[in-house]
């Protein structure tokens, strides 16, 4: 991992440690509310959400040029798509950050799959997320993954995706961030399959 990636992660973890000990819930609500409103838009587009992106950040990632560094628009999709993935749910209760193993992209897709329609599916959606021209079509995609996940309650890890949108940017890092999407998308399902296998042998035991 790189300095700059670390710098991402580090000021996303600030971000959403921020919100989650805000005891204000209605203060909490709002900035979410705010946050969804900047879904499919560019960081900076909207005055009200530069508190949010732009608070405590570090000089180095910021842009000097009128246009979005690969930082901003990592932290900025990441954000927005959290306050999406978190809408109608209580923070205190029911966080769809989970800063575990288990909350990887790829794998917490492969949670969405119930039977082989589901992952060819889900597949087609996630290769089109995979494979954007841009970050603006990149979270257009992303968008309906996160909603598909936020009807299932099945939660992300927002930090860690932050780095990977980050990585995603670099023509030289993207393969490796699409291989391991891949990887763990095919993992969770094949785990998933071991589990109903030996809980069929089980039954029949």
């Amino acid at each position: 991992m790189n300095q700059r990636q670390q710098m991402v992660e580090a000021y996303m973890a600030n971000r959403l440690n921020s919100l989650a000990r805000d005891p204000n819930e209605g203060r909490v609500r709002a900035q979410l509310a705010n946050l969804r409103r900047g879904i499919g838009k560019k960081p900076g587009d909207l005055p009200e959400l530069w508190g949010m992106l732009f608070a405590d950040m570090p000089e180095e990632i910021m842009s000097r040029n009128g246009e979005p560094t690969r930082e901003e628009w990592a932290v900025y999709t990441a954000l927005t798509l959290y306050a999406l993935h978190q809408q109608n749910k209580k923070l205190h209760e029911n966080s769809m950050h989970a800063a575990q193993s288990q909350g990887r992209l790829g794998l917490a897709i492969a949670r969405l799959v119930k039977n082989e329609e589901d992952r060819e599916r889900i597949a087609r959606r996630f290769n089109a997320f995979a494979t954007a021209g841009d970050m603006q079509e990149a979270s257009h995609h992303l968008r309906g993954l996160i909603q598909l996940l936020r009807a299932e309650d099945i939660p992300l890890d927002y930090v860690h995706l932050a780095g990977e949108l980050y990585r995603f940017q670099s023509p030289n890092d993207a393969p490796g961030v699409r291989l391991a999407w891949g990887q763990d998308f095919y993992r969770g399902k094949y785990k998933d399959d071991q589990k109903n296998e030996e809980g069929t042998v089980e039954d029949h035991a």
